[in-house]
């Protein structure tokens, strides 16, 4: 699943989600890692997904301490109180960054691909747990099953701000609030041209699956013509999944986690003082 193409289309929408979270949102507002250097928190993001899912302990020891270490940069935010736990290391904002990660595949492939058994999902959801027991969660941090998974999402989603509200033109160009760094999440600052011109699919489709309240927090207009051209996007992104081979779809995705692996596997080796002798 996470080697079919469409699933980039998860990520916009995750972080739509944790954006609307009162404390992660300061974290990635001081980080300006969306603006900055956007498409490789994006494809980083989906083959964290795709190896922490492996099962493979040998790329998984590399992988964690990979995380941790850039996680190990991101500070709390000014205006917090002194002593707090830094945000990445957490385990309930892991857990709400993880759960958004997993409704967003879900959705995004039951809405492109094809529609998925309830007992599909949920041996699904248990493949995923690493995503967060790899960092800072226990198993215990779960919710036990789906429907307690789309419990907490929905009870997280009730404690939403009404608003996020970009800064002013007046204001200093530093300025930055969640509203600006939600724009940012289709920044095409950082990607490369050939996937430019694509952004504007990407955002229509981005805010169609975000749902009424979302795009309310973000102050996006949606109106009749809006949902007629999301509708027809859904169509046509399903028309050409059906059109394209499985295999043949999903090789770009599989290319791209083994190059992740090899990178992984010889980091590991160069950093570890029990290999100095592979290091000649």
């Amino acid at each position: 699943m996470l080697n079919e193409p469409v699933i980039y289309l998860m990520w916009p929408r995750a972080a739509l989600m944790q954006l609307a979270h009162d404390d992660i949102a300061p974290t990635e507002v001081e980080s300006g890692v969306y603006g900055m250097r956007g498409a490789r928190r994006w494809a980083g993001t989906i083959n964290y997904l795709r190896l922490a899912t492996s099962g493979d302990d040998e790329v998984l020891r590399p992988l964690v301490r990979e995380v941790n270490r850039i996680h190990a940069d991101v500070r709390v935010p000014a205006g917090h109180p002194d002593g707090r736990r830094r945000p990445a290391f957490d385990p309930g904002h892991q857990l709400w960054v993880a759960s958004t990660w997993f409704v967003s595949i879900v959705d995004t492939y039951q809405l492109f691909v094809s529609p998925l058994d309830d007992d599909v999902i949920e041996h699904l959801y248990r493949e995923f747990l690493p995503v967060g027991t790899l960092l800072q969660m226990k198993v215990g941090d779960w919710p036990v099953d789906v429907a307690a998974l789309r419990s907490y999402v929905a009870y997280m989603e009730g404690d939403y701000p009404a608003h996020r509200p970009r800064s002013d033109p007046a204001d200093p160009p530093e300025t930055a609030t969640p509203g600006d760094v939600a724009t940012q999440v289709f920044s095409t600052y950082s990607l490369p041209w050939r996937y430019v011109r694509q952004i504007p699919r990407v955002q229509l489709i981005t805010w169609g699956m975000a749902g009424a309240q979302l795009r309310s927090i973000y102050g996006i207009e949606w109106t009749p013509a809006h949902d007629v051209r999301f509708r027809r996007a859904v169509r046509t992104v399903r028309w050409k999944q059906a059109c394209w081979p499985g295999p043949s779809r999903r090789r770009h995705g599989k290319r791209k986690a083994a190059k992740a692996v090899t990178r992984l596997k010889e980091n590991s080796v160069y950093h570890d003082p029990l290999n100095q002798r592979s290091r000649t």
